[in-house]
Order: C-alpha cells, then sequence, then structure tokens
C-alpha cells in the first residue's frame, strides 16, 4: 500500500480501536477508497480495548428507504429476512442490546455514500443515533460531497482524505509492479513513469489500467520494457480523458 493508503488505514483503525461512533473516508473517484475499506474489512484491527469485533461491509450505491436496515438485520440475524421495516427495526436494537451486554462491537464500513437517495441516509442517520455499540466508516466522492446532507456530515468525528498520489508513490508502485512480475530492473522506464502520471493525475485507478494495458501491449510486441511511446498508445484505448493530457 501507499503511504496515503497506509495513512488512511491507521485513522480508520485509531476510531475502531477507540470505539468512536463515526468516521468518513473523502477522495476523488479512482482514488482507492473502496480499496481501503476492502482492506478495514479483510484485515480488522486486533487491540486489546476491542477484543470482540466484526466488521460488515456494504455499498450505498441505489439503496433506498429501508434496504440498509434490511441489509443490516439480514446480516445480524445471520440469514435472510422477511421485507419488513420495522420487524428489521427491532431485530437491529435487538442485536445490539445483546452486543452491548456481551462487549461485542460492531463496525459499519459504508461505500458510496453520495448514491443512495436521501431516504437510504435518513435510515443511516437514524441508525447512529441509537448510541449503538458500533463505528461507521462511510466514503464519499469529493466531487460529490454536497449530495451527503447535512445531518450525516456533522456526525463525523474524523475525516479521512485520500488523496491523489504523488509523482514518489506512482513510481513507487510501478517499480514494485516489476518486482511482482519478477524484474530484477524497472520494466517501466522515466519517460513512460512520467507519463503514466501526466495521464492519471495521481488517481490509483487509472494508474492501474495504464500500467495494465502496456504491460499487456509490451508482452504482445515482445519488448523488454514499456516506453512513453507504448503508455501514449495504449491510453487511446481507455477514456478520453487519459489522452488528452
Amino acid at each position: 500500500m501507499g503511504a496515503t493508503v497506509e495513512e488512511a488505514v491507521a485513522r480508520i483503525e485509531f476510531l475502531i480501536n477507540n470505539r468512536r461512533s463515526v468516521g468518513s473516508l473523502i477522495g476523488p473517484s479512482g482514488c482507492g477508497k473502496s480499496t481501503v475499506l476492502r482492506h478495514c474489512h479483510n484485515h480488522p484491527p486486533v487491540c486489546a480495548e476491542v477484543p470482540n469485533l466484526q466488521i460488515l461491509r456494504v455499498s450505498m450505491m441505489g439503496l433506498q428507504a429501508g434496504e440498509l436496515v434490511h441489509r443490516l438485520a439480514s446480516w445480524l440475524s445471520g440469514g435472510l429476512r422477511v421485507d419488513d421495516y420495522w420487524a428489521d427495526w427491532k431485530s437491529v436494537c435487538d442485536y445490539f442490546r445483546a452486543a452491548q451486554r456481551e462487549d461485542l462491537h460492531t463496525v459499519l464500513l459504508i461505500d458510496d455514500t453520495e448514491s443512495c437517495n436521501a431516504a437510504a441516509e435518513a435510515d443511516l442517520c437514524r441508525i447512529l443515533s441509537m448510541n449503538f455499540p458500533l463505528t461507521v466508516i462511510f466514503s464519499v466522492e469529493s466531487q460529490l460531497a454536497s449530495a451527503v446532507s447535512r445531518s450525516l456530515i456533522d456526525r463525523v468525528e474524523l475525516q479521512v482524505e485520500l488523496p491523489p498520489w504523488d509523482y514518489s508513490q506512482t513510481t513507487d508502485y510501478l517499480m514494485w509492479v516489476g518486482r511482482h512480475l519478477g524484474r530484477s530492473e524497472p520494466i517501466f522506464s522515466e519517460s513512460a513513469v512520467q507519463r503514466i502520471y501526466q495521464l492519471s493525475g495521481g488517481i490509483v485507478r487509472r494508474i492501474s489500467q495504464l500500467s495494465d494495458l502496456a504491460l499487456v501491449a509490451g508482452a504482445v510486441s515482445q519488448s523488454n520494457y514499456v516506453d512513453a511511446g507504448c503508455i501514449d498508445q495504449v491510453a487511446w484505448e481507455l477514456p478520453k480523458s487519459f489522452s488528452a493530457a
């Protein structure tokens, strides 16, 4: 992971280990927010202060009224449920009352918060208002942050920012790619690295797309390394924003 990603993970773990209620993860599209949440889900922190921990991850993309509560109730009860909002809500409340007695802490990692409707966001705010033994980390695309209500933003105790990579981080990643492929020498020339950074703007998803396509093109042409010309060639196969720089 890059330094910015490691810092984001560390801050999220701080929120979890201190049983804080709400944190936000904000950054531009493609900067790795989903990857960070996936990492936190797959590698939960180990902390003496929170010995009993469970982590759930959900995308708010397209969620309507009641769907978040229904999914949460289904997960917490360990099975599928009839879609009944008040029965689901009672199940969630009953679960967290029992969790409080057993010192069980739950972490809810929420992706694509800007992409749900107002009713689904209201369900999230209602969950947060209940003082459950729960930490919620929700991600927001920075360009669409205005789509998230003030009532949710005001609950945030720590905002974790995930900016685009700088040139050094881009270089480190591309060197790691070469090592992962068993190369002792850099597979991307200095001019290729510069062009990837210029075209990607440091956005992780774009860096990955450009480098992956360039490696395929290099293998097809049986080249020993990837140069800037190869990067420009594969950029035309991606959306126009890549080749416009």
